[in-house]
């Protein structure tokens, strides 16, 4: 029997998350850089390292300042514009409990504050986690090999971070050191990256010269401060044993069969993060 997923269609409220959202009213936001560039990359991903041939799809947005690279995955973004709409309206946040829970990736800004990498994991009902990191120096090896791909010159590189191992395009016709999540530090922006297991798949998809003023924002909220490890184990645990976090919480769902009996739903688990180490 095929596992179930945790459906978003057994609670109405959550039916409009698959919409489009609105972009944020501007007092939700903190600015914290012009922004420059606004790239969008194509993610292909394996959610769980148990189901190799099951493969998620998602659109992640770049925004590129002077010295600022603010990543995010759409999808989580427009959850968040929906909880904190919810929440200036109602006092309470909402939940995404019973639609797929998921932040493999998270949200970072490479550069803010300077020298410091900010990472920011929404973790639904147990809040949103944040912590700060040495921004990462990548150690590339820039090969020979040169390919014209999405009509760019790019030359190969590679380099091992967080127990991956990654190959990555890039093109000095974009002199940005910048690229998707925390991928950066090479003469040009990286329009092609993915992980040599092919776990983890990043391509350019458009990128916008911003000619009207426009900033790189961080959420205003509360958030939950711990150091990276804490909050890495926080995460695991929601992604891989949800059942037992709404448990915990007395959250009940169960399920009425087709002979009337009631039967507590499988959770669609997500356990094959991008960093491993």
């Amino acid at each position: 029997m095929k596992k179930v997923f945790f459906l978003a269609s057994l609670c109405c409220a959550l039916t409009s998350m698959a919409q489009e959202a609105d972009y944020p009213r501007n007092e939700s936001l903190q600015p914290i850089e012009k922004m420059q560039l606004h790239v969008q990359y194509d993610v292909d991903w394996h959610h769980d390292s148990k189901y190799p041939e099951e493969v998620m799809h998602d659109k992640m947005y770049t925004e590129i300042g002077q010295s600022v690279c603010h990543s995010y995955i759409e999808r989580e973004w427009n959850n968040e514009i929906k909880f904190n709409k919810s929440f200036d309206e109602s006092g309470k946040r909402g939940t995404n409990a019973f639609s797929a829970l998921y932040s493999n990736i998270g949200e970072t800004f490479v550069g803010y504050p300077k020298g410091m990498t900010t990472v920011i994991y929404s973790l639904d009902m147990l809040n949103a986690y944040k912590y700060e990191e040495e921004t990462v120096k990548l150690e590339w090896n820039i090969t020979s090999e040169k390919l014209d791909t999405l009509d760019y010159h790019c030359t190969l590189a590679t380099c091992s971070y967080a127990g991956r191992e990654y190959k990555a395009w890039f093109t000095e016709d974009i002199p940005v050191s910048f690229g998707p999540w925390k991928l950066g530090g090479l003469p040009g922006l990286i329009i092609k990256a993915e992980t040599m297991d092919g776990d983890y798949r990043f391509v350019l998809s458009s990128i916008e010269k911003i000619k009207e003023a426009k900033d790189i924002c961080l959420w205003k909220r509360e958030f939950i401060t711990k150091s990276k490890d804490k909050v890495r184990k926080q995460e695991k645990m929601l992604l891989t044993r949800p059942d037992e976090i709404l448990d915990w919480m007395g959250i009940n769902y169960t399920a009425v069969s087709y002979d009337g009996s009631k039967v507590k739903l499988k959770f669609f688990t997500y356990d094959n993060p991008l960093e491993k180490e």
